[in-house]
């Protein structure tokens, strides 16, 4: 199965969906072409991962692929360099709302993002509210599905995108090189294990609460292979493990006074209208 990256999204990555505008890309699939693709993997190839980093980024990955419902809030800070080296930091706001195994909502509001993304098992719309129009696609059946077939035909990448597969740990170690234990740390008041990986192109660390629910608190994705090495930090936060999800959360209803686009060029500005001749 083909993967995508975070976005960012980080990671729009998400939300986090196709509706994020940001400028990260998380840790996973096939933009890292460091990393060993679809192909078995020969020992020497393997990541070094240390059993305690692994067992705890499996204990996250099985607990998320557990859920049959959840949201949770991110808030997302990036950098982007200038051209004399300065860094400039952007954010956004993102809300996503998952239904295994084919509904998805994601809300994302911010310096880079004014858009909603639906996912009903059928179809995917982004609505982008700044612009005022939106976009809708037929795609397959499963979150997994939908992720790739929009990776493929449109080349969109989802910001944490890698927390909605249904199986996460293959996703996030498809291109490691190395991952370490750091220790336990804090994200605000929650005790966490920090872990810290290699690729090729890019690290990142993870944070996971050490409490009793494995959630992702934290991630800090560093762009290494970039000019002045710019870094995306997403802080996620208000998890409900089982919330009830209308279906109509995941369906959307166009307002009054919108436009729809093609998907492709659904982030263009509008073209002003010619004049017609004699007039």
């Amino acid at each position: 199965m083909k993967r995508v990256l975070f976005g960012m999204m980080v990671f729009a990555a998400v939300a986090l969906l196709v509706a994020s505008q940001g400028v990260s890309q998380p840790p996973g699939g096939k933009e890292d072409k460091g990393g060993p693709g679809e192909k078995e993997k020969d020992s020497k190839d393997r990541p070094k991962i240390e059993p305690k980093a692994d067992q705890y980024l499996k204990a996250m990955s099985s607990y998320l692929a557990g859920l049959k419902t959840y949201s949770f809030q991110v808030e997302e800070f990036f950098d982007e360099v200038q051209d004399d080296g300065q860094k400039i930091q952007l954010s956004n706001q993102r809300h996503m709302s998952v239904s295994r195994p084919n509904k998805v909502f994601g809300e994302d509001v911010g310096d880079t993002a004014n858009s909603l993304f639906y996912y009903d098992g059928k179809t995917v719309t982004v609505f982008d509210r700044g612009q005022k129009t939106y976009a809708t696609e037929k795609v397959p059946g499963t979150i997994d599905a939908m992720l790739d077939d929009l990776h493929d035909r449109f080349d969109t990448h989802q910001t944490l995108a890698d927390f909605l597969f249904a199986d996460p740990y293959k996703v996030f170690t498809e291109h490691v090189q190395s991952g370490t234990y750091v220790g336990l740390h804090h994200v605000g008041k929650v005790e966490c294990h920090h872990l810290a990986f290699r690729q090729r192109i890019l690290d990142w660390q993870i944070w996971i609460d050490a409490g009793d629910q494995p959630l992702p608190r934290k991630l800090l994705i560093t762009f290494k292979r970039q000019v002045d090495q710019p870094q995306y930090t997403a802080l996620i936060h208000r998890w409900d493990v089982n919330p009830k999800l209308s279906d109509n959360l995941f369906k959307f209803q166009p307002p009054a006074g919108i436009r729809k686009v093609d998907f492709l060029n659904r982030h263009a500005e509008p073209q002003p209208l010619k004049k017609t001749a004699g007039k």
